[in-house]
């Protein structure tokens, strides 16, 4: 008896100090994370002329020269907010109900070609046909240069790994005997689609729904190759196009007086930070609300189906 005590007290210890460790691991991940937060927003707060000596948390001299320089450009910055939340929105709504439509014959088992589809999905993951390659198909084959559609089509609407992650959450934890019970009942394909797997599959698409709306919030890189209309660019593009003005501004000599005293003025870094700070504010407002179904998602998901 002494001994079986003297074992559960020892695994009692051990339990103990693991969660002590874990705590500390987990404390010093968080720290990694929340710490180039507040550097950043001290940074955007700190006058140009104090940085020069390197970044503080705590600001040598405070300033908020860089966010009045955003304000004064807020009608511009509006737009391109706007244009951005609409191709969040529309491109994650599109790119859910591609993955998930695509997902389903996958997880089907009476479906026979699934494994030919799977491994022409698992090839693109590999391969493709460089970035040359896709200018020149989607300008001259599908002509979305200066269009929205150059925001919402190459590179997003559905990644091979969504779709992985979606087909292995139907197979994990959809039983097969519902679609069975659906299909005596007269339900057709779609129907089970529509009203049995998308329903009973929040977690995983409320996971790839985050993962396509940040794609699409953070994607600069195709209005920078097919974007030249100023009206339509969004918030990251026209961020990094404000950016590359003022680092432009800096460099060049000029004669002026007078330009040359507003060259000093202009902020750089903390103009950089305050451009990072407002394109977060959205993804901080969001996440916190959908955190437990999207950690449930991803540790579901990823079970090998």
């Amino acid at each position: 008896m002494k001994k079986k005590n003297n074992n559960k007290i020892k695994l009692m210890k051990g339990e103990r100090g693991f969660h002590y460790m874990a705590l500390v691991i987990m404390i010093l991940m968080m720290l990694f994370c929340v710490i180039p937060l507040i550097l950043m927003f001290s940074v955007s707060l700190s006058s140009e002329n104090s940085l020069v000596h390197g970044y503080r948390f705590i600001p040598d001299e405070w300033s908020l020269n860089a966010y009045q320089y955003l304000w004064a450009k807020r009608v511009t910055i509006a737009r391109a907010y706007g244009l951005t939340i609409l191709v969040t929105v529309v491109g994650t709504v599109a790119s859910l109900i591609m993955t998930s439509m695509f997902a389903y014959p996958l997880s089907r088992k009476d479906f026979k070609p699934r494994n030919i589809f799977a491994f022409i999905l698992f090839f693109t993951m590999l391969f493709n046909g460089g970035m040359t390659a896709s200018y020149m198909v989607w300008t001259r084959l599908f002509h979305i240069k200066d269009t929205i559609w150059a925001y919402l089509l190459p590179g997003g609407l559905m990644g091979g790994m969504n779709v992985m992650l979606v087909r292995n959450y139907f197979n994990a934890n959809i039983p097969y005997s519902i679609i069975e019970a659906g299909r005596l009942d007269g339900a057709r394909d779609w129907t089970i689609y529509s009203k049995i797997m998308v329903p009973l599959s929040k977690p995983i698409m409320t996971t790839i729904g985050l993962f396509a709306a940040l794609g699409y919030w953070n994607n600069w890189t195709n209005g920078l190759y097919y974007i030249g209309n100023p009206k339509l660019y969004t918030i990251q593009v026209y961020l990094k196009k404000l950016m590359d003005s003022i680092q432009f501004l800096k460099t060049t000599d000029l004669s002026n007086e007078a330009v040359m005293l507003a060259q000093r003025n202009l902020p750089t870094e903390s103009a950089r930070m305050a451009v990072a700070i407002i394109a977060l504010i959205p993804v901080l407002a969001i996440y916190p609300f959908i955190q437990k179904e999207l950690i449930k998602g991803m540790v579901i998901g990823g079970v090998k189906g």
